[in-house]
């Protein structure tokens, strides 16, 4: 896992005077040559607060996640600093989402990062942990390591074969939605993510897919649209790809 050595004690104070400093939900921040991102608990009210639940346990669940999956030697964020209403984590490098957009990557790193991308997810259910909503912009990448970031829905010790199962279904839509298409870097991630997961749960991801395959002519009108994120696209080709014979 490519993290820097646990913060000092002054950088942690410093990162907790600059969390104090601001009220925006999250921040870049520099502190002693070191890039850090500080999150605060998101500020929402009515139907938001109904839809995405509340902010602060939200917060706690990312806090404690960190905790338990660097426990495990798993590849998250170093906990730099920690407050109520805040945590500040070290930064882990380029989102694989800004990667493939990047034309200044070499092809290769981009599927090398890809490749890693889904070796770590299955790393994590191989330990029954769930992501929660594994996405590309939730993998970051540095030095040839990949660290998963953004943990408010992840679940440590509580990977049901369900929650697994849905969890590899919802990595292989958001690959799509982000590519557009069978690429080298949704197959690299793909294949590597197969390769480390736990026996038997692509198999079951396969079979959620099959119930789910009257989605596609459902949501066919809507796909044809050109969309900024490519949520619909990713429709058919998600469940033409678990549909493939192994």
């Amino acid at each position: 896992m490519n993290t820097p050595p646990h913060p000092l004690p002054d950088i942690s104070a410093r990162l907790a005077a600059a969390a104090r400093s601001s009220e925006c939900r999250i921040e870049r921040v520099e502190v002693g040559g070191q890039i850090y991102w500080i999150k605060r608990v998101e500020q929402l009210s009515g139907l938001m607060r109904w839809q995405k639940g509340d902010p602060a346990r939200a917060l706690e669940r990312e806090r404690n996640a960190l905790r338990a999956l660097a426990g495990c030697g798993l590849p998250v964020p170093v906990l730099a600093a920690e407050g109520p209403d805040f945590i500040a984590t070290a930064d882990s490098g380029q989102s694989l989402d800004r990667m493939f957009a990047d034309p200044a990557v070499p092809p290769m790193m981009r599927r090398d990062a890809f490749a890693a991308a889904g070796a770590a997810l299955a790393a994590f259910h191989r330990a029954g942990h769930v992501h929660g909503r594994p996405s590309p912009r939730d993998f970051c990448w540095r030095d040839g390591q990949i660290t998963l970031i953004d943990l408010e829905r992840c679940a440590p010790n509580s990977g049901s074969r369900r929650r697994l199962r849905n969890d590899a279904v919802i990595l292989v839509f958001n690959l799509y939605a982000l590519c557009r298409g069978e690429t080298a870097e949704v197959s690299a991630a793909i294949d590597a993510y197969r390769a480390g997961a736990p026996d038997g749960l692509w198999q079951a991801a396969a079979r959620l897919c099959r119930r789910l395959r009257w989605i596609d002519p459902l949501t066919r009108p809507l796909q044809r649209r050109k969309t900024r994120h490519g949520e619909f696209q990713a429709i058919p080709l998600t469940l033409a790809r678990f549909a493939a014979p192994d």
